[in-house]
């Protein structure tokens, strides 16, 4: 599983970022929920999702914010076996960023 981590906190808790070809970009925080983050979490051996946190809780980051939909169930193996639909980038504040605190 490619293209999802978390960056700024530690190995399990931090900003989710998703890379959409060389970009990495943070996520924007309007569409994230817990089934998505435990997907995630599971991806890069984190056990499950606690909980996830608006407002840029592990700073801003710099640079691109994707507004991506992830349609998870929660037992997928990779964030990219969702459903999901990738909506380009309209107006997301790197303010409004999505943070993930996996077990």
């Amino acid at each position: 599983c490619l293209g999802g981590r978390l960056v700024n906190g530690t190995e399990c808790s931090g900003r989710v970022e998703i890379r959409h070809g060389d970009t990495w970009g943070s996520l924007c925080a309007s569409h994230w929920d817990l089934q998505d983050a435990n997907v995630l979490c599971h991806q890069l051996n984190c056990g499950y999702a606690e909980s996830i946190l608006g407002g840029a809780h592990f700073g801003e980051g710099s640079g691109t914010v994707w507004s991506d939909t992830f349609h998870c169930e929660g037992t997928e193996l990779c964030l990219w076996d969702c459903s999901r639909m990738a909506l380009g980038n309209p107006a997301c504040s790197p303010r409004d960023t999505v943070s993930v605190i996996c077990s």
